[in-house]
């Protein structure tokens, strides 16, 4: 425990004089490590699939007793096996039931009684000021039964947004808790943004950064939003496991990478299709890609992957480095004749 509650006591020191007028009443310092301690065993740390810069592990909250967890929506879920260890150190395998790519979302499913749980029907909504508490695994400090990080802040805004990668995918769309705690760390997403009552006031969303002013978004989605999620009466929750929603042509760009530095090496492009998608939008041979839609590609292999998701007619902004500067770069992939399924590779 003495990890969570150095983290919690340092952020104590860091912002209680700046605290707003309308801030609730600080539960007293020796309640808070109690409080902390009770929350664990409702949090999950996650491992699955890495590419690149991208980590392979995640944060979770279990909302039931029967193994039920929601978490972000992330590259970790798309391996042959996703691991979910408890509070106590058990390890699972589990199950993804469930995504939505608005709310960027996820539900998996494991095979163990959790008697301890965030009850989504609490009423739980946040104000301007409220103190809260963000519980989540950031930069991997556990894997087994050690305890999840956590810090003490203040909400500063519920409000909405529309952040949008291209014309019709999205990095986050919906109402959201704006926290003044930082929550956007590697493996933070999908971790608790709790009440000082103990109640859930959302799940740590998805990171959202901007490539082009290098600023994250520190949020949570809130847990009215999960518990529609959950029940199945979001937009998008139809949606399969895979995150396929019917059939879709694969997009091609005229991009060529250059290869000869192996899979490991950087992202170069090697060439450009004449008449292509990717000459008409700019690209030029020796380019850096930086990212695709939002992904960053530390290397040939991740950008090889986040190229063949792309789909026919779907705009995905592309950012290269070029020289000293970054530019970016919409393109429409056209098609190639192939049907795929939604959400799957060329």
């Amino acid at each position: 425990m003495c990890c969570a509650r150095l983290v919690l006591l340092a952020c104590v020191w860091g912002i209680c004089c700046a605290a707003p007028a309308s801030a609730q009443q600080v539960t007293p310092d020796e309640e808070l490590p109690a409080l902390i301690d009770r929350l664990q065993g409702r949090l999950v740390k996650i491992f699955g699939a890495g590419a690149g810069n991208v980590q392979a592990y995640s944060s979770g909250v279990l909302v039931s007793d029967d193994g039920t967890i929601v978490t972000a929506q992330g590259v970790y879920l798309d391996g042959a096996r996703t691991v979910v260890v408890l509070a106590d150190g058990t390890v699972h395998t589990a199950t993804v039931m469930r995504r939505d790519r608005v709310l960027q979302l996820a539900v998996l499913k494991i095979e163990a009684e959790t008697p301890h749980w965030f009850d989504l029907e609490a009423d739980a909504v946040a104000r301007q000021g409220d103190w809260v508490i963000a519980m989540s695994n950031a930069f991997r400090v556990a894997d087994k039964q050690e305890p999840v990080s956590a810090w003490l802040g203040i909400v500063s805004l519920p409000t909405s947004i529309d952040a949008r990668l291209n014309s019709r995918d999205v990095a986050y769309s919906g109402a959201l808790v704006l926290v003044d705690s930082i929550t956007s760390n590697p493996g933070a997403a999908g971790g608790a943004l709790v009440s000082l009552d103990g109640k859930l006031v959302g799940v740590i969303g998805k990171i959202i950064e901007s490539s082009e002013t290098n600023t994250r978004l520190n949020y949570a989605v809130p847990t009215d939003l999960v518990r529609d999620f959950v029940a199945g009466k979001t937009e998008l929750a139809a949606e399969d496991a895979s995150g396929n929603a019917g059939t879709q042509l694969p997009g091609e760009t005229g991009i060529r990478l250059f290869e000869l530095g192996g899979k490991s090496g950087p992202a170069y492009i090697d060439s450009v299709v004449a008449g292509s998608a990717a000459e008409a939008a700019g690209f030029l041979p020796d380019d850096l890609i930086i990212s695709v839609n939002g992904e960053k590609t530390g290397n040939l292999r991740t950008c090889a992957t986040e190229l063949a998701r792309l789909v026919a007619g779907q705009e995905a902004v592309i950012v290269v480095k070029r020289g000293r500067e970054l530019v970016r770069l919409p393109v429409t992939p056209r098609a190639t004749g192939k049907r795929r399924e939604a959400g799957g590779d060329q």
